[in-house]
């Protein structure tokens, strides 16, 4: 606004107009001052035509509320904190922003939507609580499939080595030479764990926002759209389970949610079992 008023000052007699979604009060007298014209969403305007002027201010805009704004990733990433950590519902936002990938203004306002929706409740000592643990499921699981997979996605790719095991192995020796994060999900995450169903398939998170040409090259990896590789972007701590095992392997509650969204049968069966198993 400074270089408008400055480029009116300049040159008063060339009229000029600002479209604008808001102006308040005091931003509208300094431009009425300086005859700038305006109109904004709310109503406020001012319009000098010859001798006619119109001047209105005052008019406020609506905020949305948080639980009004659309639910985007950073949200089912704090859903999916709060179901593998119940404790994490009363972690500063802080603390929850860097578990679960999110900045700190995102994680208070989703935590705020659930505490509006009933999910939350307060409790006496300040903390929080989850009051309908099935409510929250459910929205990490269909916010999962349509929001956060969608964003999370690296690709899809096929690998020169043909044998799942043999690309796994690569991909843990280079995440040891290069300190990345990694972990199984989907079917090879469920396999990880207890063995119940093989599949050609491999989905895992890598801790890169985008896959550089060296690491393709490195991981042998060519992009196809129906390739048997999906990579999907590591966004938190949450993402890791803690248990030991021989390779990285996500939380429960991420494989869980790979394996419904693919839909097929077996992939819904190995659902079952690894839910039976791991999240009753």
């Amino acid at each position: 606004m400074n270089a408008l008023l400055a480029s009116a000052a300049r040159a008063p007699r060339h009229p000029r107009i600002l479209f604008a979604r808001y102006v308040p009060r005091a931003a509208g007298e300094r431009l009425a001052g300086a005859g700038v014209n305006f109109v904004d969403r709310v109503g406020n305007l001012h319009l000098r035509l010859g001798d006619n002027q119109t001047l209105l201010l005052g008019r406020t805009e609506n905020r949305r509320q948080p639980e009004a704004r659309r639910t985007g990733p950073a949200a089912i990433q704090l859903y999916c904190a709060f179901l593998v950590d119940p404790e994490s519902v009363s972690w500063p936002a802080r603390r929850l922003a860097i578990a679960c990938g999110a900045g700190k203004t995102a994680a208070a306002e989703a935590r705020q939507r659930l505490i509006s929706a009933g999910i939350l409740h307060a409790l006496k000592d300040g903390t929080f609580a989850v009051a309908d643990r099935k409510a929250l499921e459910d929205r990490f699981l269909q916010g999962y499939e349509q929001i956060l997979r969608p964003h999370l996605m690296l690709g899809r790719y096929r690998s020169a080595l043909r044998r799942p095991d043999a690309f796994i192995a690569r991909v843990k020796a280079l995440a040891a030479g290069t300190k990345v994060r990694w972990a199984l999900t989907g079917f090879a995450g469920a396999f990880a764990l207890d063995r119940y169903y093989r599949s050609e398939d491999v989905q895992l998170f890598w801790d890169s926002r985008s896959l550089a040409p060296d690491i393709q090259r490195d991981l042998q990896l060519l992009p196809d759209r129906r390739g048997p590789i999906t990579l999907f972007r590591f966004f938190g701590d949450i993402v890791l389970y803690r248990g030991r095992r021989p390779k990285p392997v996500a939380h429960t509650w991420l494989i869980y949610a790979e394996l419904l969204s693919q839909g097929d049968p077996r992939a819904i069966e190995a659902a079952a079992e690894l839910r039976e198993n791991w999240l009753e």
